[in-house]
This record gives structure tokens, C-alpha cells and sequence, in this order.
């Protein structure tokens, strides 16, 4: 059965209806004041709803995109219709316009879905630059919905921060920057570009993108902890770009100075107001450890030492030191050097040396040429006449420096055949012995001399002193080895060698003619009475050897009135050889201090006799007279 019409639009105008012809009834029986008995009201038909229509256009998705010209965007573009009651319109139409950058879309009319959505489909950028679309709704405003067309790459120049330097660990001062170009060389914007560097360097901006003048950065680059070259690369994506990828070169280098190094000279041990052994030596590192070049190490010495230079540049290797270190004058206790890098006033890193400072005495050092051919007994012989001469003289002499030619000269007019090994500080004598083939046994069984003396004294430097190897054998075997150094050494000390040049020889002998040369110096003369020469009246005293020749005269004493004393030109190997006061007197003729005649041995004149044994020569060379500082002042030439 089919409802009443009233009742069919009852049930389809729901609740609300039935309230409202209720409302209806109950007013019109008011009305008419007859709600009783059959009466019947019919309500009237309410108003048809008013269709809703779109008061609002939004955008959805797909709004300031870029993408590579003539490529769509990656995300579709949305825009979305609603409302009175702010609800999604379906079926509405969209009209979609490209309004800037000459690009296209798929549709450029579209209707919303159930979801109030529509779109255009693909939009296809066109030039490279700002786009634009316009989305269009009947009665409203339109919108636009915005994108930039990135342009296709054909060039990447690097235009900042190639070649720079920095210290490790550190940004370099600009940082590396590139431009990216069309084919048409304008510059692109929105194109994209890695920075990538290598080892433990690091980029700011490792993922960057182009800004409106097609350039980009890669920020802060930071080189790492090891000195030496960084690369860093900055990519586009694409093919046939040219010049890409962009390569940037850095250096680094080390620094600042954190650590300071006792490389050598620590530790040492030397007389009183002499230089110390080893020439002080310090490394500069960084605080990675790596070497500081070219940074400059200032040297203070402590107490009344002093320090020469003060001041010196670390080489290629962080090396630097000093000259010279001199001790001060007080004896026994430790000086100091401070070696230290600075900024300024502060300081970046600083080591400190220490020397022991012992009392002043004469030193002896000897340099065998063949240390490695050397017997035993050899090499014991020498330090017996070391101990000797270092035992009779007391006094300290100034120390001196020896410039390397010079020595090697010293070296050649000595027969040594020796390298030395640069510049070296003198204290107080240094002799360069051998022990080799001379002229075979029975012949020249040895010779020395000085070769460089002092400017201010006249005392020797340095000197050489060879002894035949044949002859050596011989004295060994009969104990007279260790005498024979002991003579030579005292000529290396300038016995017979100086005398003339400090007018201690009168009379002397020349080619050509025999004088009475003696000896005058008033030590000497009066501790040649001490041993019996009041009663020689042959000549004036001491008396000096007037024969022999160039190497043998003027240079011992009188061999028929010493006899078998110690510097006679000739070896006596029947009896000892004795060194006399006489001998030890004349040192401090020569100008030596603190000289202990008690070291000599017992010795009285004998009764005169022949002229045995084997001839121990004077060395004839010219004689170097150098300053402390080792510069040539003039040669002295033997007559």
C-alpha cells in the first residue's frame, strides 16, 4: 500500500517536519478554538534547500617546486574547491592557465573529484627561471601556484679559494666557490652541487645548491692534521658538463709551535767559562706532532752563562740551535738554557737545557786518523802521555774555534789523513795523532808540531804527531814507546817549535853556518842549575842542540850535555829516559800556567857522551796564528 502524500513527505522531510506540523496543528487549533471532535489541519509544504556553491580555492599540493627545464615537476600541483559550510565540492570546474616561464600542462580543464580535488595533470617547466600557473573557479579569486625552472648545465669554472694555504687543522681563509653556466653562459640557479675533500679534512657545505648568480660554496673548509697538499671536488650531476668536476688545491702547515725538543746538548758536563761539547739542538712540533718550520727559537742562558746566538729560525726539518753555549765561572753547580717559541709576549712552548760546570783544567784531546789499526799498547802509550802533560799543566787556556779549512790545511801540512766534520771549539789542545809506514825502522822515528797557535799567547790550538809504525814496534818492545809520545806531544806543546817566535833562542843555528844556540828563559835557566848546570860554562844557558839539521836543531836540548834526558834529539834505549824540571820549566817560559814541575822525573847531568839512539825530528811546517774565532791572522814560516 502506497503512503499519503503527507506522509510520504513526512518521511522524507524526517523529524524536523513532523516537529513543524505539529507546531502547525497546535497554533491552528488556537486559532479557530476547535481542536476537538473531527477537525483535521493540514500543514503547509516547507522550502526547498539552496544548493551550495564553492566560496573558497586552495592550493593542495604541487606549490614552489623546481625542476630541470622542460622536465614536470616531481609532485603533481592540487588545488582544492569548498564550500559554504567549508565542505569539499565535487564536480566543480577548475580552469588551469601557464601565466609565466612557458611551460605546459596536460589539461587545462579539469572538475574537482568527491574529495573537492583537481589538477592539471603533468606541468612541463619551460625556460629556465620563475614559473607560474593560474588555477581558475567561476566567483572566485584565482590563485597561482609558483616553480623554477632550473636550466641544464654546460660549464663549471672555479671563481674563489684555488691555491690557499693553511695551518693543519684550520679553515682555509676563503672558501672555494664555483659558477655554473648555460650553454648560452648565463648563469643557473637551483643547481645542485657536492663538495667533497679528502683524509681527515672536512666541509662545511658538503651538499649545495647554486643562488641567483649560478653561484655556489662549499663554506668552511677545514683542512686536516698532517702538513701537505688537500684536494677538494665540487660536482654537478650531468653529463658533458665542461670543467666538471671543479679540483681545488691547499697546503697545509704545521703550527703553531707546541712542543719544544731537547735534541741534543742536554745533560753535559764542561769547564768554567767554556763552551760545552755539543752544540745545543732543539725540534719545534705542533700540537699534532707535526715539524714547525721557519719559526724563530729564542735561546736564554741562566746565570753568567751566555748563549750564542740568542736567537735562530727551525730549519726545513723544525731544527734549530746554537753556536756556542759558555758556562759561567762558578764551578760545580748546573746552568741552564731555555729555548722557547713565542707570540709576542706569551709562549707557545718551551724546553730547557742543563750543564754541570766543573773546575778549569788543561785538556788534552787526541784524534787517531787509524784508530782502528791502533795495538792496544799503542793506544795506551798515548793516554799515558796524555795523563802526563795534562798532570804538569794546570792553567786553563781560552778555548778557540777552528773553522773547518783551516783544520784540514792543519791536517795536510801534518801528513794526517783525516776528514774532519765542519767547524769545532778547542779546549784546550787537540792533536791529531797516527801510527803509520814513514820511511821504514832505524830512520825519522817520528815527528810533531803545532800547526795553528793562538793570536793573544802564541800557545798551539791543535797540532799532529806521526810515529813510524816500524820504529813504534821496536820502542814498544824495549818500553821507550810511551816516552817518545811524551816528547813529541811536548812539541806539539810547543817545545823547540815557539821558542823563536817568543825570543827564547839566542845564537841559533842557521844552513850554511853552526851558532851556540840556548834557551833564556829565566824558568828554564834557573831549574837548569837546580840539576847540576852551574858547573857547565861551554855556553850561555840553557844549552840548545847546534847540530843535526832543519828538524834537529834549535829545537832539543844539547844531546852531549843532557845525554839521555827525555828531549834530546836522540833516543837513548840502553837507559831511561827521564823528563827533566828543565823541560817542564821551560813550559812556563813558553806561557803556560800552573805548571807542577813535581810530575818530572829525577834527573841530574851526566857525564858527556856520544850520540846514539835514532833522531826524533821537529815537524817543519808554516804555523797558523789564528783568533779565537778562528780566522787566519797570519802564517809563520819555519827558517
Amino acid at each position: 500500500m502506497r503512503p499519503q502524500p503527507d506522509e510520504h513527505r513526512r518521511a522524507a522531510r524526517g523529524t524536523g517536519v513532523r516537529e513543524a506540523a505539529a507546531a502547525f496543528i497546535v497554533t491552528a487549533c488556537l486559532q479557530a478554538s476547535a481542536c476537538g471532535g473531527d477537525a483535521t489541519v493540514t500543514p503547509p509544504e516547507p522550502p526547498e534547500p539552496e544548493p551550495d556553491v564553492p566560496t573558497a580555492l586552495a592550493i593542495e599540493a604541487g606549490d614552489g617546486q623546481s625542476a630541470t627545464t622542460g622536465t614536470p615537476v616531481a609532485n603533481p600541483v592540487q588545488v582544492r574547491v569548498t564550500g559554504r559550510a567549508g565542505a569539499a565540492l565535487a564536480d566543480v570546474r577548475v580552469d588551469f592557465a601557464v601565466t609565466a616561464g612557458g611551460g605546459t600542462i596536460e589539461a587545462s580543464v579539469a572538475r574537482t573529484g568527491s574529495d573537492g580535488i583537481a589538477s592539471p595533470g603533468a606541468w612541463t617547466l619551460g625556460a629556465a627561471g620563475p614559473q607560474a600557473l593560474r588555477a581558475t573557479v567561476a566567483g572566485l579569486e584565482p590563485l597561482t601556484l609558483t616553480a623554477t625552472a632550473i636550466g641544464i648545465p654546460a660549464e663549471v669554472v672555479a671563481i674563489a679559494g684555488a691555491g690557499q694555504m693553511a695551518r693543519v687543522a684550520n679553515p682555509v681563509p676563503a672558501a672555494p666557490e664555483i659558477l655554473v653556466t648555460a650553454a648560452d653562459g648565463s648563469p643557473l640557479a637551483g643547481i645542485r652541487v657536492a663538495f667533497a675533500t679528502e683524509r681527515d679534512a672536512q666541509v662545511a657545505g658538503a651538499d649545495s645548491v647554486t643562488d641567483a648568480t649560478g653561484r655556489a660554496s662549499s663554506g668552511q673548509w677545514t683542512l686536516g692534521t698532517i702538513p701537505g697538499t688537500y684536494n677538494l671536488e665540487a660536482t654537478v650531476e650531468g653529463s658533458g658538463i665542461t670543467g666538471n668536476p671543479v679540483r681545488f688545491e691547499a697546503r697545509a702547515v704545521a703550527g703553531p709551535a707546541a712542543q719544544v725538543v731537547l735534541v741534543q746538548g742536554d745533560g753535559q758536563e764542561s769547564e768554567v767559562r767554556f763552551p760545552v761539547p755539543v752544540q745545543p739542538r732543539v725540534q719545534v712540533l705542533d700540537p699534532y706532532g707535526n715539524i714547525v718550520a721557519g719559526d724563530t727559537v729564542s735561546f736564554v742562558a741562566g746565570r753568567e752563562s751566555a748563549v750564542i746566538p740568542s736567537r735562530a729560525v727551525t730549519d726545513t726539518l723544525g731544527f734549530a740551535g746554537v753556536d756556542k753555549w759558555v758556562l759561567g765561572t762558578e764551578p760545580n753547580i748546573d746552568y741552564t738554557l731555555t729555548a722557547a717559541v713565542l707570540e709576542g709576549t706569551d709562549t707557545l712552548a718551551a724546553a730547557t737545557f742543563t750543564a754541570h760546570a766543573t773546575p778549569p783544567v788543561y785538556d788534552i784531546e787526541i784524534v787517531f786518523a787509524n784508530p782502528d789499526e791502533l795495538r792496544e799498547s799503542h793506544r795506551a802509550a798515548f793516554e799515558n802521555a796524555r795523563q802526563l802533560w795534562e798532570a804538569a799543566i794546570g792553567g786553563n787556556l781560552p778555548w778557540s774555534t777552528v773553522r773547518e779549512p783551516l783544520l784540514q790545511d792543519c791536517l795536510s801540512r801534518g801528513n794526517i789523513k783525516l776528514e774532519t766534520d765542519g767547524d769545532r771549539i778547542i779546549n784546550d789542545l787537540v792533536i791529531y795523532a797516527s801510527v803509520e809506514e814513514i820511511d821504514g825502522r832505524g830512520r825519522t822515528l817520528a815527528e810533531a808540531g803545532p800547526c795553528l797557535i793562538r793570536q793573544d799567547s802564541s800557545l798551539p790550538t791543535a797540532g799532529t804527531l806521526r810515529i813510524d809504525l816500524a820504529d813504534a814496534e821496536g820502542l814498544d818492545s824495549i818500553g821507550h814507546l810511551e816516552g817518545t809520545i811524551v816528547h813529541e806531544m811536548a812539541h806539539v806543546l810547543g817545545f823547540g817549535v815557539l821558542w823563536g817566535r817568543l825570543g827564547l833562542i839566542q845564537d841559533s843555528s842557521r844552513v850554511g853556518r853552526t851558532g851556540q844556540p840556548h834557551f833564556t828563559g829565566d824558568s828554564a835557566v834557573a831549574a837548569f842549575a837546580r840539576i847540576g848546570g852551574e858547573r857547565y860554562t861551554s855556553s850561555k844557558l840553557v844549552p840548545v842542540q847546534g847540530v843535526g839539521g832543519p828538524g834537529v836543531w834549535n829545537g832539543h836540548w844539547n844531546e852531549l850535555v843532557f845525554v839521555t834526558e827525555l828531549m834530546t834529539p836522540f833516543i837513548n834505549g840502553e837507559v831511561p829516559n827521564p823528563l827533566s824540571i828543565v823541560t817542564l820549566a821551560s813550559m812556563i817560559d813558553l806561557g803556560y800556567e800552573d805548571v807542577d814541575l813535581g810530575v818530572a822525573d829525577e834527573f841530574t847531568l851526566p857525564a858527556p857522551a856520544g850520540l846514539p839512539g835514532t833522531a826524533v825530528e821537529v815537524l817543519q811546517a808554516p804555523l797558523a796564528v789564528v783568533d779565537r774565532n778562528g780566522n787566519v791572522v797570519h802564517y809563520i814560516i819555519p827558517r
